[in-house]
């Protein structure tokens, strides 16, 4: 079994599971880390962002949270059609047939894929100007969970960066807000010429 089925992270703002589960909602309303994934913290942000003045507990929240998104082996593993490791709001278990379907058309599974013309970035191919705006979207469900400043943080650093170069999980994370914005499917438009018959 690959290990984004393995990871049992939970997030629990506003009672919606963020990431992969394998394991039900815990009446504490704590998260836990599968020990099969190791994380290593290659810039100072990952403490930095624990520091902003929060509680423990909420401090022990946005690092696991920041560490799965940025740092995790299973958001590290950018090669191959995998089931998406975000699972927040605009995630719906319905439609993960199309986004994998889409996710092989546009780029084999390569989330790390350029067009020939360079236009086009990342798993689902999108442009630099829907990568940026996909972020300004995040942000609010992003603030709920890793708070104001963590989340400002997270959204500039991938604002900054081609999105070839962000992991699985927050180019998972943009393309499933970015196609349920509004409702199911509202953003479908992006991705006309592959969804057909996905």
């Amino acid at each position: 079994m690959r290990i984004a089925h393995k990871v049992a992270i939970l997030a629990t703002t506003a009672g919606v599971g963020l990431f992969p589960m394998a394991a039900p909602a815990f009446a504490d309303e704590s998260m836990t880390m599968s020990s099969e994934v190791a994380v290593t913290d290659p810039t100072p942000e990952v403490a930095a962002v624990a520091s902003m003045q929060m509680t423990p507990r909420s401090a022990s929240l946005v690092t696991k949270t920041w560490k799965f998104a940025f740092v995790s082996k299973a958001t590290l593993d950018r090669t191959g059609v995998q089931p998406s490791l975000y699972r927040g709001k605009y995630y719906r278990p319905s439609l993960e047939r199309v986004r994998q379907c889409i996710v092989r058309r546009e780029s084999s599974g390569h989330y790390f894929s350029v067009s020939h013309s360079g236009t086009y970035r990342g798993a689902y191919q999108m442009s630099p100007a829907l990568a940026r705006g996909a972020t300004w979207m995040m942000f609010p469900e992003f603030k709920k969970i890793l708070g104001e400043k963590a989340a400002e943080v997270a959204m500039l650093r991938l604002r900054t960066t081609s999105m070839h170069k962000w992991t699985r999980f927050w180019q998972d994370a943009a393309f499933s807000t970015v196609y349920n914005w509004e409702h199911a499917n509202s953003g479908a438009s992006h991705w006309r010429a592959t969804n057909r018959g996905c």
